[in-house]
């Protein structure tokens, strides 16, 4: 295990053990500065939060230690018993009737709101179809992704 992963677990470790929890952590390094973090047990959906809205607070959280601490930025990207796998094929389910939608239509349609990891997501996915585009709208809360035809 590196120092950037051992840094990583024992941040991990030590907000689980303050919030009385003791999952499991499997940290695998991706690219030069990115981490997968997968933490796995009983009853961690109240870190889950609300559509997800406690893991990406946790998440920005250990960034920021781990940016204190190293003065570098290290991407960690956080996942709770598959909780973002799971959304991620419900939002490629939703991108993909919006698109259906957009062929049928023949005009732009917006998608709900959706968190910039996510919207990533769906620019990536757009990005394999020739006759559909995507944009990005809106500010803070109500960014979304914006479907339209291509001319």
């Amino acid at each position: 295990m590196t120092d950037k992963e051992e840094i990583i677990k024992n941040k991990l470790n030590a907000i689980c053990k303050y919030i009385g929890v003791a999952p499991e952590i499997s940290i695998k390094p991706e690219d030069n500065n990115l981490y997968m973090v997968d933490i796995s047990g009983n009853d961690l959906s109240f870190i889950i939060g609300y559509r997800g809205e406690s893991l990406d607070a946790l998440q920005n959280l250990v960034n920021q230690m781990i940016f204190k601490q190293l003065n570098e930025w290290v991407q960690v990207v956080i996942d709770i018993n598959g909780y973002k796998n799971q959304k991620q094929g419900k939002i490629e389910q939703i991108a993909k009737r919006f698109i259906d939608k957009v062929r049928f239509l023949g005009h732009e349609v917006d998608l709900p709101p959706m968190e910039a990891y996510e919207r990533r997501f769906v620019h990536m996915l757009l990005s394999q179809y020739d006759d559909v585009e995507s944009e990005s709208r809106g500010e803070g809360r109500n960014r979304r992704v914006v479907i339209k035809p291509k001319k």
